[in-house]
């Protein structure tokens, strides 16, 4: 019995950590971000797949194109001509694994590097690898011009085609001409408020890094004191296209001469001009922080008293491609449907292609995808693991993750019955004897604290909180919900008592107690809670936090709070760090310090946060962190009103983790949970199969009295009687007994059991009394136990687990009916 136990024990565990593996793809991604390459046949590189976590295994696919010079050619991820590039080719070494690439035509294309943790595959963004080349120098005519001093001189030497892009530089004689600032990209020469010092023979060359030509267009200027009148008109027609990426600066180049010098006005058709991130300079107009809303037509107008002369400039607006599922874990049973999607936003519209394990779904006969939507009809276990969704436009390719978890069907056990006596079945009956298994208490969910509210500033604030260290339930991570009551007045008719909480959208680590809230509203009153979300996805709230008056305060002054700064960081171990700092003298009384950390390779990313209460430490532990890794550190002081500078950057690193360690780390916001708990209610399985196992011993052991009686009657009453011929036949009613369905936990459940007990086969023998009395005593028998079994599994395995089960799940919807739309 003890061996049965340990063994189904051990395949529980086994179950457990089959399951973990599904949700470690959400940690893992590469350290350095792939690139277009560009380079001449012959040159050598390395393509370098530097993974964070060290994975099972690597593996390079290469999707060839004949487009060898264009590096924005358009290579579809799905398409099934990639090749698996053979393991001898590419090194590995830990976490990094190492292509080398010496480039000849056959080499361009898409490089895409797959990680393997388990059954679960993260794909790379590819590497687009081309060949360089300066295509024929389009015809340009010598160009001569007399112009008044104080015009604005624009002159423009065609670009080649090229890979990668040309640019142009200019020289005056043997001088180069420098540009203007912010206009060093426009492949213009721009010469403003010309003198006669400006009158000279001006030249151009192009380079593309790797290229360079020297071109043979010529500008002779000559500059005027008191020239002829002219009207507005171009040296170079102004470029009529521009393409803007997202937050860059750009420069419409639009430059006439005239006598007297024309006046530049810029109007937008059909829309307003951005006049808060414009400026007019000459020879252009500069847009910095460009946004979609720039998009459109613009119109230059150059006016003097000779004449208008007008230029029509259209802004195309490009933007990466970003990427948002509303979920990164999905959680089903296999052979139930699933419907997924994700927002996925570009400019140009992306291309989109769905990945599941490295590979693309489109040979999947269970899916289908559309578009940003992908269908499964149904779920296999074989659909377990990493789900990627890449995205790709001309300015770049990204991709979302999203951990797939399938519970697998368990095998059927089929229902309990007792013998048949005249085709009918005897009902159940509740043995008095029974007993319920001992009862097996949950670990208990330990909720946070009452949040502790700081302020930031005008739309930001802090929340703390703790949890007493206990024994319970581990937590997964946490949320933090928050509610607007309104303006903070004394008139309690503007509180909105009634307002939604609102669920902030980052997952805390368990190991983190300390979390910013921005884009609040100023001036208006809040609550705040906190839920911990535990490894058995149910969740607990926190107390409400007292009412905090989010009030504007005036920035102007200087921020009175102390600045500190980082002095050392040292190494503790694997896991863990110490920091020291200094803040310089302070005569406002603080409550503590908000040490801020970050991986040094997520740079943008949001920080984590550890407070540190008090204002006279001058040092702290941060543990949690990931081994043999570097952080960005920073600190700041802080009151409940307001927060401090920030210190400067300094960067600390774990040690290595130690030969033969395993660690469990604490990762930044994108960490899913792992679920190792043994589920509670598999004690009452384990009851229930006990008891049905010492009961067939013990009708074994009924049966074997009974028989052994019979046989010695039997022999006695042979020496008596004349020799008779018996004929023993069964009379085809096998008593079968089955074990009763019982419910799955966690996505197990007992193998099926099956046993067979034959009937008597002494059924149609003599009617000899002691004979019917033996056999009437093991048919009794058997139905007694029959009875007991089925009424001690019908109480404890079902009735018992079934309560329990329900009434946790009831006490965990009550506890998180308002916040069931995070877990």
């Amino acid at each position: 019995m003890n061996m049965w136990v340990h063994g189904f024990c051990a395949i529980l565990v086994a179950l457990i950590n089959f399951r973990v593996t599904f949700v470690l793809a959400d940690f893992e991604h590469l350290e350095v971000e792939p690139e277009r390459i560009t380079l001449p046949v012959g040159f050598e590189t390395m393509l370098t797949c530097d993974m964070n976590i060290e994975p099972d295994q690597f593996q390079w696919k290469f999707y060839p194109s004949t487009e060898l010079y264009n590096s924005n050619a358009n290579i579809q991820l799905s398409n099934p001509g990639y090749r698996l590039i053979p393991e001898n080719v590419y090194s590995i070494k830990g976490d990094k694994s190492v292509l080398p690439l010496k480039l000849k035509e056959e080499d361009v294309g898409d490089y895409q590097c797959l990680a393997y943790y388990g059954a679960s595959v993260v794909a790379s963004v590819p590497w687009r690898v081309t060949l360089s080349r300066m295509g024929p120098m389009p015809h340009q005519e010598t160009i001569s011009v007399s112009v008044q001093a104080g015009n604005t001189v624009s002159w423009r030497c065609y670009v080649p085609e090229s890979n990668p892009p040309a640019y142009m530089y200019y020289q005056k004689g043997d001088q180069y001409v420098s540009h203007p600032k912010d206009a060093d990209k426009i492949g213009s020469m721009i010469l403003s408020n010309v003198s006669l010092s400006d009158s000279n023979t001006y030249r151009c060359t192009t380079t593309n890094t790797f290229e360079k030509k020297i071109i043979n267009a010529v500008l002779n200027l000559e500059v005027l004191h008191n020239g002829p009148m002219k009207a507005p008109s171009f040296i170079s027609n102004p470029v009529t296209k521009y393409t803007a990426l997202k937050d860059a600066c750009l420069f419409l180049e639009c430059s006439a001469v005239g006598n007297p010098v024309p006046k530049v006005s810029w109007i937008k058709l059909r829309s307003q001009m951005p006049s808060s991130r414009m400026e007019i300079v000459p020879g252009g107009l500069i847009i910095r922080n460009v946004t979609s809303n720039d998009d459109g037509v613009y119109v230059c107008t150059h006016t003097n008293s000779q004449g208008k002369l007008s230029q029509e400039i259209t802004v195309n607006y490009n933007e990466e491609p970003s990427i948002n599922c509303s979920n990164n874990t999905i959680k089903i049973k296999q052979g139930e449907n699933l419907d997924f999607s994700c927002e996925v936003k570009g400019v140009p519209e992306p291309q989109i292609v769905w990945f599941l394990n490295g590979f693309s779904v489109l040979n999947d006969s269970e899916i289908e995808a559309v578009g940003n939507k992908i269908y499964f009809r149904p779920v296999e276990k074989r659909h377990a693991g990493n789900l990627q969704i890449f995205a790709r436009n001309i300015v770049k390719t990204v991709y979302g993750s999203v951990s797939i978890r399938v519970f697998p069907i368990a095998t059927s056990i089929d229902e309990i019955t007792t013998p048949m006596h005249g085709g009918q079945r005897h009902k159940n009956k509740k043995s008095p004897n029974t007993k319920r298994p001992p009862k097996h208490k949950p670990a208990k969910m330990i909720p946070p604290s009452r949040p502790v509210i700081s302020r930031v500033n005008d739309e930001t604030v802090v929340v703390r909180w703790n949890v007493t260290t206990n024994n319970g339930l581990p937590i997964n991570f946490f949320k933090i919900q928050y509610k607007d009551l309104g303006l903070g007045t004394n008139n309690k008719d503007s509180y909105r008592s009634s307002s939604e909480w609102n669920t902030a959208n980052s997952e805390i680590p368990s190991a983190q107690r300390a979390h910013e809230i921005t884009e609040l509203t100023p001036d208006h009153i809040y609550k705040f809670r906190v839920a911990a979300v535990y490894l058995n996805d149910a969740c607990k709230l926190s107390p409400l936090s007292k009412k905090f008056h989010l009030q504007t305060l005036d920035f102007e002054q200087r921020n009175p709070l102390p600045l500190c700064k980082i002095t050392r960081i040292e190494t503790v171990n694997h896991t863990a760090v110490q920091i020291y700092w200094q803040c310089n003298s302070f005569n406002v009384p603080i409550d503590g310090f908000y040490i801020n950390y970050i991986l040094a390779t997520r740079a943008g990313d949001d920080y984590m946060m550890t407070p540190v209460e008090g204002q006279d430490i001058r040092s702290a532990i941060i543990d949690h962190l990931q081994p043999d890794t570097s952080y960005d550190f920073k600190m700041q002081s802080f009151t409940q009103k307001l927060a401090g500078e920030f210190s400067p950057l300094m960067k600390g690193r774990t040690a290595a983790n130690p030969a033969g360690s395993v660690t469990t780390v604490t990762v930044p916001p994108t960490s899913k949970n792992v679920d190792t708990s043994v589920p509670d209610n598999n004690i009452y399985v384990i009851g229930a199969v006990s008891v049905i196992v010492f009961g067939l011993l013990a009708t074994g052991v009924i049966l074997l009295f009974v028989c052994r009686r019979w046989q010695k009657n039997k022999l006695s009453g042979e020496q008596d009687k004349p020799a008779v011929e018996h004929h023993i036949q069964a009379d085809g009613s096998d008593y079968v007994v089955e074990p009763k369905p019982l419910h799955r936990t966690n996505g197990c459940a007992l193998p099926g059991n099956r046993i067979t007990i034959t009937s008597n086969p002494l059924a149609d023998a003599d009617k000899n009394p002691t004979v019917i009395e033996m056999r009437n005593l093991a048919n009794n028998n058997v139905r007694h136990q029959s009875e007991r079994l089925n009424a001690q599994l019908s109480e404890s395995a079902d009735g018992h687990v079934k309560h329990q089960h329900k009434k946790q799940l009831r006490r965990s919807r009550e506890d998180c009916s308002t916040g069931s739309n995070y877990v």
